[in-house]
């Protein structure tokens, strides 16, 4: 019994090393690609628009609990509190998408 324990806990791991391995392998092999990618089409206009869309429903989502949960007495922290990371997250992508936009955009003239 202790055996097959061992066995199958060296097969997992061995299982979790290769998938690991295998996923790095395709990172680097792809990165080249997708930063060129990047830099040559319009990427950083839609991250703006789909960052100013997370927050946005975010910002709507936090409103609504908060009028639904108004007079309740509920803790709503547990909600609001990730909603409002996310709103964080969404403007600080759209604040490195504009800029680098803007990066790319000297490029270009200069180039």
């Amino acid at each position: 019994m202790e055996q097959t324990f061992t066995d199958l806990r060296r097969e997992r791991a061995g299982v979790l090393w290769i998938f690991t391995e295998t996923f790095a392998g395709i990172v680097r092999e792809r990165a080249t690609d997708l930063g060129r990618l990047a830099m040559t089409s319009n990427v950083f206009r839609i991250v703006k628009f789909a960052a100013l869309a997370v927050a946005g429903l975010m910002v709507a989502g936090i409103v609504t609990v908060m009028l639904l949960a108004r007079g309740t007495g509920e803790d709503i922290t547990g909600v609001v509190a990730p909603a409002l990371l996310l709103v964080v997250l969404s403007v600080v992508a759209f604040v490195v998408a504009t800029v680098m936009q803007g990066r790319q955009r000297k490029r270009d003239v200069a180039g």
